[in-house]
């Protein structure tokens, strides 16, 4: 069955958590580097807010989500108390989880089902800027698991991750700077395969707003 357009989420509360994540939280962190932490955290947990109140409507996803909010709110009081790269590692693990999983409920509802709307091109820019999330947070795990991974990257712990939010996003559009670059086999593959997906993702969004069109317009001639 098909849903409609009174059916499908609001992807705009979505696209405003996004925006505030990408563009406000960094300049935060480089003001006020003795709160980054709990500031980010803040953040963090205000994008997944923002997030599941776009996708209220999928009753299951509001649930987990929710469960995932309070996962992170634990790990994090958990990290404060007992910081280590082990404990960061499984603080990423919630969030990186809800990106994964609204990218899924997001490409349901966006790519191939039903007519195109302003709603449905919200949820594909929303979709592509947590493709760069979840690669960055990737990188950020690598970086944690590992030593040597990347050079380039900022030295402040405050600001590693927007460093590699940033060179998610370069790689994900394959603008390629040089300024960050892998060193090991690990996050090479990891900097390619990221390349190849927003390609992939790219392509799929053309034939999907295209075939979305065609179909609209051939059914607006035969009424």
């Amino acid at each position: 069955m098909k849903m409609t357009n009174t059916e499908q989420d609001n992807f705009g509360y979505m696209l405003v958590g996004l925006l505030a994540f990408l563009l406000i939280a960094p300049s935060l962190s480089e003001l006020f580097p003795n709160y980054s932490k709990i500031g980010n955290q803040v953040i963090y947990l205000s994008l997944m807010f923002f997030s599941i109140w776009s996708l209220q409507k999928n009753k299951r996803w509001f649930s987990l989500g929710i469960g995932l909010i309070v996962m992170s709110i634990v790990l994090a009081v958990y990290d404060s108390y007992f910081h280590s790269a082990k404990n960061q590692l499984l603080n990423l693990f919630p969030l990186l989880l809800f990106c994964i999983l609204s990218v899924i409920v997001a490409m349901k509802q966006v790519l191939f089902s039903g007519q195109i709307t302003l709603n449905k091109l919200i949820g594909s820019i929303c979709i592509y800027l947590l493709i760069g999330l979840i690669w960055a947070l990737l990188y950020l795990s690598v970086d944690l698991l590992t030593i040597n991974t990347f050079t380039g990257i900022s030295d402040e712990a405050s600001l590693r991750v927007w460093s590699y939010i940033y060179f998610s996003f370069v790689t994900l559009s394959t603008l390629g700077f040089g300024d960050i670059v892998p060193v090991n086999e690990l996050a090479r593959t990891l900097v390619y395969l990221e390349a190849i997906s927003g390609q992939i993702y790219l392509t799929i969004l053309v034939a999907s707003l295209v075939g979305g069109y065609i179909t609209e317009h051939s059914n607006s001639n035969h009424t």
